[in-house]
């Protein structure tokens, strides 16, 4: 059977080393405070809470929550992503703490109240997702909450084009994109890998993970919210908790 071959567990970190501070120009990085809003009240952040962010990127999500007084790690494969985030978290005065780290291999043991995966952070990536989800689940305190997105299986079919591919067994989405202009002005085409779910299965994948599945949403960049999903939304978010 034909399809697009699953990617190398780093295949972001080159395509994050292209992009740099290029990455923060694109249109999809501008919903950053309304996405942190949603999430501040759907996961009952508070003060003093402290949140994991796996796939950190250029820690926009990271600082938003900081500002809010949320103690935040974040956690990134690419150097470069977390070098912009420790720049970022700098110029806006909050203390964030950022490590270079595979989300294959998470470390951490009940010590957070929330964790997260958006925005192509970790989670969704063409990776293996349930380990991914296992680590945050060990991570989170119990009856901590977890938020993780992923593309809909439904509208990514629909953006089906001569510069993309879908393996239907792998539930795996692949696209090349031509001449994308990195950081120092160069333009490389990029391959760009999504795992794509529907409602259902992140349920059952959130239940594999051991978490208790609560919602999934339909979502947008810069339009997070308690949306029905539906064939027109973009990505899915899951919203689970760690048993008690």
């Amino acid at each position: 059977m034909s399809g697009p071959k699953a990617p190398d567990n780093n295949w972001y970190a080159a395509v994050a080393e292209h992009l740099g501070s290029a990455y923060l120009g694109y249109e999809f990085t501008r919903g950053t405070e309304q996405e942190v809003d949603f999430l501040y009240s759907a996961l009952s952040l508070r003060p003093g809470a402290r949140l994991l962010d796996v796939g950190t990127g250029p820690g926009r999500h990271a600082v938003e929550f900081a500002k809010r007084g949320v103690q935040v790690v974040g956690i990134d494969i690419s150097a470069k992503f977390l070098a912009l985030a420790r720049e970022r978290a700098s110029e806006a005065g909050t203390p964030v703490s950022f490590f270079e780290m595979d989300a294959l291999a998470l470390p951490f043991d009940d010590e957070f109240d929330v964790a997260i995966s958006i925005c192509e952070g970790a989670f969704g990536l063409g990776l293996d997702d349930l380990k991914i989800l296992r680590g945050i689940t060990a991570a989170l305190k119990p009856g901590g909450h977890a938020a993780v997105a992923a593309a809909n299986t439904f509208y990514m079919l629909s953006q089906m084009e001569d510069d993309s591919e879908f393996d239907p067994v792998a539930s795996l989405f692949k696209r090349t994109m031509p001449g994308v202009e990195g950081e120092d002005g160069s333009t490389r085409d990029l391959e760009m890998w999504n795992s794509c779910y529907t409602p259902r299965e992140l349920e059952w994948i959130a239940n594999g993970a051991g978490l208790d599945p609560e919602i999934v949403n339909g979502i947008a960049p810069g339009a997070f919210g308690a949306d029905v999903p539906t064939r027109e939304h973009p990505e899915l978010m899951l919203l689970a908790r760690k048993p008690s």
